[in-house]
C-alpha cells in the first residue's frame, strides 16, 4: 500500500466513524477497504496513533480520533472536496 493509499483510507475511516458516531462493524470496514489485510494495516496505524479502538467485531473512534476527523473534514471543506 502506498503512502497516498494509506492516507486516503485513514481519512475515510476517521471521517466515516465520526459520521456514524459509534462503533462500526469491522466487517463493513474491511469490505470497504477491499481486503482484510488492508483493514488490519490501516486500523493498526490508526490504533497506534491513538485514533481508534478495535475489537474483533468493531472499530470506534477515540476522542483523539474525533479531533483528527474534524481536522480532516475542515481541510476537505476548505479545499472544495
Amino acid at each position: 500500500m502506498t503512502d497516498r493509499e494509506l492516507i486516503t483510507k485513514l481519512s475515510g475511516l476517521l471521517v466515516t466513524l465520526a459520521e456514524i458516531d459509534g462503533p462500526a462493524p469491522a466487517s463493513h470496514i474491511y469490505l470497504a477497504f477491499g481486503s482484510i489485510g488492508a483493514y488490519y494495516y490501516v486500523t493498526g496505524v490508526a490504533e497506534r496513533a491513538g485514533w481508534v479502538k478495535t475489537t474483533p467485531e468493531t472499530v470506534s473512534l477515540t476522542p483523539a480520533g474525533k479531533a483528527k476527523a474534524k481536522e480532516i473534514e475542515a481541510v476537505m471543506v476548505g479545499s472544495g472536496a
